[in-house]
C-alpha cells in the first residue's frame, strides 16, 4: 500500500469509527476465501461491511483512542465487521461464527463504549431495526384485520338469519277489532229487552183498571 493510500485508509477508518453503530473485531484465521466472501456478502445485505485490516495501520488509527482494551484486540489475523445500526453486524458475524468455528469473535466497540466478547454475543440476540419495524407493522395491521373479519362475519351471519326467516311461511295474527257475527253487543241486547218491559207495564195497568 502506497503512502497516499495509507493516509486515505487512516482517514476513512477514523471516520468509520466515529460514525458506525457497532464495530466487531474478529479473527478469521482458517477461513477459506469462499467463506470470507460469503460472510462479506451477508454483512453487505444488512448495510454493513466486512474487511480484513492490517494491525500496523489500525494502531495508527487508534493512536488517540481512549480504550486500551479495544486497542489490544488488534493482534493476529484481524477482520472488522461493522454496520450503521448497533445490532446488524454483530448478529451476522455471531451467527456466522456458530456455523464456522474458524471465525472468532474477540470484542468490539459501539460509540465510545468498549464491548467485550460476551457483550457482542448478547447484542447479537437483539432484534435489528428492520425486525422491530416488521413487528410494529404486524402489530398495527393485525387488530385491523381482526376487526374487519369480525364485522364481515357478523354481517354474513345476519344475512343468513334473515334469509332463513324469509323462507318461513309465517301467518300474521290479526287483532280482534269487533264482535262475532252471531253475537250481539251489550247495548243491542239491552235495546231488545226494553220493549218487552214496556209491554208488560201496559198490561198491568189494564188489569188494574178492570
Amino acid at each position: 500500500m502506497k503512502k497516499d493510500q495509507k493516509k486515505k485508509f487512516v482517514k476513512d477508518y477514523k471516520d468509520i469509527l466515529n460514525n458506525v453503530g457497532i464495530l466487531v473485531v474478529t479473527h478469521y484465521s482458517g477461513l477459506k476465501t469462499t467463506q470470507t466472501d460469503e460472510l462479506r456478502l451477508k454483512i453487505n445485505e444488512v448495510g454493513g461491511k466486512f474487511i480484513i485490516v492490517k494491525n500496523s495501520l489500525m494502531k495508527i488509527i487508534l493512536k488517540d483512542h481512549k480504550s486500551k482494551e479495544f486497542k489490544s484486540l488488534f493482534n493476529g489475523p484481524v477482520a472488522l465487521a461493522y454496520s450503521e445500526d448497533e445490532v446488524s453486524a454483530a448478529k451476522v458475524a455471531v451467527n456466522f461464527s456458530k456455523e464456522n468455528d474458524k471465525l472468532l469473535i474477540l470484542g468490539g466497540i459501539s460509540g465510545d463504549k468498549f464491548l467485550e466478547q460476551q457483550d457482542v454475543l448478547e447484542i447479537a440476540l437483539l432484534p435489528t431495526l428492520d425486525e422491530i419495524r416488521a413487528k410494529l407493522v404486524s402489530l398495527i395491521q393485525t387488530p385491523a384485520k381482526n376487526i374487519a373479519y369480525a364485522l364481515k362475519f357478523s354481517a354474513n351471519k345476519l344475512a343468513r338469519v334473515f334469509n332463513e326467516y324469509s323462507k318461513l311461511d309465517i301467518e300474521e295474527e290479526k287483532p280482534e277489532t269487533g264482535a262475532k257475527p252471531d253475537e250481539k253487543t251489550e247495548t243491542e241486547a239491552k235495546a231488545d229487552e226494553k220493549p218487552e218491559v214496556k209491554e208488560n207495564n201496559e198490561k198491568n195497568k189494564e188489569n188494574e183498571n178492570k
